[in-house]
């Protein structure tokens, strides 16, 4: 019997050693796979963090819009009014855009009288055409004294004016910076949640390479510690000296039992033990 029981041991040995390391094989698979999730979870926190700073700053802007968009339209009404004003007060003295075109300055009219004159000077005009345009000329210089200069026509006003001009651009500005910052932002949010999307669906995927890879690790562990109490069973039974012939028969055929179990794949349980032990 003890014979048998030697040759049974190691088969089962074998079975057990295969077992153990099939089973540490699939433990490597385990935190290969356990690293892969961490090293997603790690990312995934990161990207939400980001998602949440970028929309921080979003709402920030947008509000910001809102704030300097109340502010734009005050300064476009503050422009408006000082313009009407402006030309309220331009219209009244003449200064229209007709009349305009018609008036020159004095400085222009001058410098084509002095044009006329060099250009009789040295014969280049006749006497009769340079007296024509000669009183042309006067006639536009006597109305350019009369009337004052544009730009120094009314110089407070007028410094207002472009006061107000400026400030309105400065507050359309304002808001195109605000919102382009809001955009941006947006963008930027949709962009990482794609990637979290990603993410998400990989984290998932290692997860399940996790649980499957330990359902089989733990399958192979449970056959080694079985393989193992079997062992030591055997060897309980192979060191007990025992005179009768009957009870070596008996567990000869209750060895042969669990034999047939482990090799057939099934997973030896606490009764089968059991059985070992009754005899050890």
């Amino acid at each position: 019997m003890k014979d048998t029981l030697s040759k049974m041991k190691g088969v089962v040995e074998k079975k057990t050693t295969s077992a153990r390391e099939e089973r540490n094989r699939q433990n490597e698979h385990v935190k290969s796979w356990i690293d892969t999730r961490r090293g997603v979870q790690g990312t995934l926190r990161q990207l939400m963090d980001e998602v949440d700073r970028q929309q921080t700053i979003r709402d920030i802007e947008n509000q910001k819009v809102r704030s300097l968009k109340d502010t734009r339209s005050q300064r476009v009404d503050e422009y408006k009014v000082i313009k009407e004003e402006f030309f309220a007060l331009r219209s009244a003295q003449g200064d229209i855009p007709q009349d305009r075109r018609k008036a020159r300055s004095s400085r222009s009219v001058r410098e084509e009288i002095n044009e006329l004159e060099m250009k009789f000077m040295q014969g280049r005009i006749s006497e009769k055409k340079f007296n024509e345009r000669a009183v042309e000329l006067r006639r536009q210089l006597k109305e350019a004294k009369a009337a004052p200069a544009a730009s120094s026509e009314f110089p407070e006003l007028q410094a207002r004016l472009n006061a107000a001009k400026a400030a309105e651009e400065e507050a359309h500005a304002a808001v195109d910076a605000a919102a382009s910052t809001a955009q941006a932002a947006h963008e930027l949010m949709q962009e990482i949640r794609k990637e979290v999307h990603g993410l998400r669906e990989k984290h998932t995927e290692a997860h399940r390479k996790v649980e499957g890879f330990r359902r089989i690790a733990d399958t192979h562990h449970r056959r080694f510690v079985v393989g193992m109490r079997v062992m030591q069973s055997i060897d309980g039974i192979i060191n007990t000296s025992t005179d009768d012939e009957s009870n070596s028969g008996t567990a000869s055929v209750e060895a042969r039992d669990l034999m047939d179990l482990l090799m057939s794949g099934e997973t030896l349980g606490l009764d089968d033990l059991m059985a070992f032990q009754r005899n050890n």
